[in-house]
């Protein structure tokens, strides 16, 4: 029980890292006020992940009966239906979250000096939010199979590549808050396409067809 559950709690916590790592590199070399640009997406963005955590949790108890009950047809038609789920909800989320950005913003509060920073990281975020809500779907499946390995080591990756990458287009490149949010992006995806890949190569019976009809769960 305990060697399944800490890679579950450390994933929580690398994963919460993301932003704060955004937010002392940028403090680092942008200054306060971008700083604060990206610190208050924070707890908008937490709340995001905790959701979708909340979702990949239910879809873990299906998932996981049927594992146990070898009921291997119903156990491919939930993969598919839940990784089906996942594409659909990021659609909505992107398209929903870049558009309503700058009244999120204003409801939380968010200053008029680090607004427009704000609405630019945030914005570049949701525009790639098919990388942290598969990642987050995937993990879910993963988990429910047992498998809670396998998530940390691709999450610890992508938040390397994540810091890397931070530097190198803020400190380097000179990209300012959008640098912060692209690094982000890039690098939840990464972590999304390592799970996917697990997925896709195992061969076991919750393994992941691309070619099967994900929109219908068959």
């Amino acid at each position: 029980m305990i060697s399944f559950a800490l890679p579950i709690f450390f994933g929580n916590l690398f994963q919460q890292l993301y932003n704060t790592a955004d937010s002392l590199i940028v403090g680092n070399f942008l200054g306060s006020n971008a700083l604060a640009a990206v610190s208050s997406s924070g707890s908008l963005i937490f709340m995001l992940i905790g959701f979708l955590n909340g979702i990949a949790m239910g879809a873990d108890v299906v998932i996981a009966r049927y594992f146990g009950a070898q009921d291997n047809k119903n156990l491919r038609i939930a993969v598919h239906t839940t990784a089906a789920f996942g594409v659909a909800a990021s659609v909505l989320l992107t398209a929903a979250g870049v558009l309503m950005t700058p009244l999120l913003l204003r409801w939380m509060g968010t200053p008029e000096v680090v607004m427009a920073d704000s609405i630019t990281y945030l914005q570049l975020y949701f525009a790639g939010s098919f990388g942290f809500v598969m990642y987050n779907i995937f993990v879910g499946i993963l988990q429910a199979v047992g498998d809670s390995r396998h998530p940390l080591y691709y999450l610890i990756v992508s938040s390397v590549v994540n810091v890397v990458l931070d530097i190198l287009f803020i400190g380097g490149f000179g990209m300012g808050v959008e640098g912060a949010a692209i690094a982000t992006v890039i690098s939840q995806l990464i972590s999304a396409v390592l799970c996917m890949i697990q997925l896709l190569r195992t061969q076991d019976t919750y393994r992941l067809y691309i070619r099967e009809s994900v929109l219908t769960g068959r």
